[in-house]
């Protein structure tokens, strides 16, 4: 069976291609097939990729371009069977965005924790939950036990807003796996395990 899974968010440096990228590898390291549409017109995805390829660093996974007549949920279905598809979407284009949340069975909208992106992450889920999608936010980039981190995670909760339990904490580590295929063990690691939970319960509603 195919998933879909659309990164998405209408605000840039929130992580949506490293989002993307991390749990591609990881859930293809635990044996499953993925596969990363990259729908950025500025070809994040597409660059990571081709930046470990020169390096002799090629990922495990593939990632292919897509465009706006490609974004369709039946053509992905037929051409990436029993996969996992995980498509990156750029920060500006609303049109690409919705494109990717009407293809996807799952929106992850990543969010960093400040008031302004917590605003535009909750109006994104409101507006996908009202259209009868399933929708989680991600905090990422986040500093532990800080009071922005603190009030970001419980104002979601007093909205109402699902969202991962893993926070993304704002490492260099993460940050110094762009272009490569290291994986993050971690945080991003506990994020691809909610999300197969998440998935599997949500397939059984």
């Amino acid at each position: 069976m195919t998933i879909i899974i659309a990164v998405g968010c209408a605000k840039g440096g929130v992580a949506k291609t490293t989002t993307a990228m991390q749990l591609a590898g990881l859930l293809t390291r635990w044996g499953r097939r993925a596969v990363v549409l990259d729908a950025d017109n500025t070809g994040g995805a597409t660059k990571w990729a081709m930046t470990a390829m020169d390096n002799s660093d090629s990922l495990e996974f593939p990632v292919s371009p897509v465009n706006q007549v490609t974004l369709n949920r039946e053509l992905i279905q037929r051409q990436y069977p029993d996969t996992w598809v995980i498509i990156d979407t750029p920060p500006s284009d609303t049109g690409v965005i919705q494109l990717a949340f009407n293809a996807a069975d799952v929106i992850i909208i990543p969010t960093q924790p400040s008031m302004m992106d917590l605003r535009l992450a909750a109006e994104t889920y409101r507006a996908v939950s009202s259209d009868s999608r399933t929708a989680i936010v991600l905090v990422t980039r986040a500093k532990l036990n800080t009071r922005l981190t603190n009030e970001t995670k419980e104002q979601l909760d007093g909205l109402e807003v699902t969202r991962f339990e893993t926070v993304i904490r704002d490492r260099e580590a993460v940050k110094g796996m762009a272009g490569t295929s290291q994986l993050d063990m971690e945080d991003y690691s506990s994020v691809a395990h909610e999300l197969i939970e998440f998935v599997e319960q949500d397939r059984r509603r």
